[in-house]
């Protein structure tokens, strides 16, 4: 494995996909200590793992390993069993084990890679749907045509920084609630969702399903 003296910023998006969607862990196995990364997300997102993750890993970093569907939860799956990647990216912060809480690494805030650093949290936590509005309680939902985007997840202190780091580049969000222990961000002005969009440049979720 290979540490790179700066981060690019297609690794700093891996980083931020990890924040989301990844794990770290030791643990033994048949006598032998073994440290694993795995990244989960939908099925549908296999091309994006196959095109850019995976890649940007090997390239990066210099490691690799399994991509794979699992059809038992209909989700993709990334894992690399690497001592020095666990090392290095429990090095930069990132939590070992189950998340309680996690933050955006400092080095991505002093080289400047926080825009593919949120992009990547957005991939992971993020969606854009259709706003709808119900008179009542089993009433069909009525779709106004209008957008909202928001990012969701338990990870209290990313998501301070999210929305910190959104309102200095100039988008508006909607005020960052917390509903047991899950922390929304929202955007529903339209002319914010189109800057989100233009700044941030996810490569995934950028419409309604």
């Amino acid at each position: 494995m290979k540490i790179p003296s700066t981060i690019p910023p297609e690794l700093a998006e891996v980083i931020g996909l990890h924040l989301g969607d990844g794990c770290l862990v030791r643990y033994d196995y048949g006598g032998k200590r073994i440290s694993e990364m795995a990244l989960t997300g939908n099925a549908s997102e296999y091309p994006y793992y196959d095109t850019f993750v995976k890649p940007t890993l090997e390239s990066s970093l210099g490691v690799t390993g399994r991509l794979y569907l699992r059809t038992s939860d209909n989700t993709t799956r990334y894992v690399v069993y690497s001592k020095p990647l666990v090392d290095y990216f429990e090095s930069l912060g990132l939590p070992l084990g189950k998340k309680r809480d996690a933050s955006i690494p400092r080095v991505i805030f002093e080289q400047g890679q926080v825009v593919p650093c949120i992009r990547g949290v957005y991939h992971a936590e993020g969606s854009i749907y259709r706003r709808y509005s119900k008179a009542y309680k089993g009433h069909a939902r009525v779709y106004d045509g209008l957008l909202a985007l928001q990012i969701r997840t338990k990870l209290k202190t990313l998501m301070g920084q999210i929305a910190e780091e959104l309102a200095r580049l100039g988008i508006i969000c909607n005020r960052l609630t917390e509903a047991d222990g899950v922390y929304t961000l929202r955007v529903t002005k339209q002319c914010e969702i189109a800057k989100f969009m233009s700044v941030i440049q996810p490569r995934l979720k950028t419409t309604p399903h």
